[in-house]
């Protein structure tokens, strides 16, 4: 083997063993964003400002209905991007969601429209919306997005 090609193989080894190995799997709010972003049908001044785990909170559900409600499906949209549109039950039972307001953590079906009935749920909310977060944390979203 040439002196050459002997160093070249000993620098590439270097660099794959020396060089940290890049996860490039986005995190669960990255997916939800992305998950959005491909909702054409939703509003987009909804999508900017409510499409974000850290910005739906239970201070603000209520603003988010009022505003994005009347704009077609996109309240239903953003639900199914943050929901993943599976079964949450048993984490939102486990992270003490009221149990009225467990009828929000299985989005396998539709979820209830009749939002300002609910309004107690509402401090539950964080619990449901974490159970959602944890979902897409180690899952693709309903795109596949990882």
């Amino acid at each position: 083997m040439s002196h050459h090609l002997a160093l070249g193989l000993t620098i590439l080894l270097y660099v794959c063993i020396t060089t940290p190995v890049v996860d490039a799997r986005r995190d669960s709010n990255q997916k939800f964003k992305a998950c959005c972003a491909r909702q054409k049908d939703a509003d987009k001044a909804c999508k900017r400002k409510f499409c974000d785990f850290n910005a739906i909170r239970q201070d603000n559900m209520l603003f988010f209905l009022s505003t994005c409600s009347a704009k077609g499906a996109t309240v239903k949209r953003m639900w199914d991007c943050a929901s993943s549109r599976i079964d949450h039950t048993e984490c939102c039972k486990n992270n003490n969601v009221q149990p009225e307001c467990v009828i929000f953590c299985n989005t396998t079906t539709t979820v209830p429209e009749d939002y300002y009935s609910h309004l107690h749920c509402l401090q539950s909310f964080a619990g449901i919306r974490d159970c959602f977060r944890w979902y897409l944390e180690k899952n693709a979203n309903i795109f596949g997005d990882n």
